[in-house]
């Protein structure tokens, strides 16, 4: 009787992470580089959740199920960007009560 060996599961196969190589000031792997992508991000997401919407309302589109999921996508990442905003805001308040 034979048996083949167990093979490790990688998890994250396919998924890829961001190098953190590049580290300047206002470059592309800077915090506030990411942060400026997410709202961009964002922002297109709620302009395509309104013009579906806008569509739909106007009769031109009858893909309601498109819409619904546009606008979905773009009140979860707005509600993400918030959840991001709080917490930065909640680090700077909780370095500025650090005694020096």
């Amino acid at each position: 009787m034979s048996s083949n060996p167990i093979l490790p599961v990688r998890l994250g196969q396919g998924l890829s992470v961001p190098s953190a190589t590049k580290t300047g000031v206002s470059g592309e792997g800077s915090f506030a580089g990411l942060l400026r992508e997410a709202v961009s991000q964002t922002d297109r997401l709620q302009h395509e959740a309104d013009a579906l919407a806008e569509q739909v309302a106007k009769g031109q589109s009858g893909d309601l199920a498109a819409t619904m999921i546009a606008i979905e996508k773009a009140q979860i990442s707005f509600q993400l960007m918030l959840q991001v905003r709080n917490k930065v805001v909640e680090a700077y308040q909780e370095i500025m009560r650090m005694p020096v």
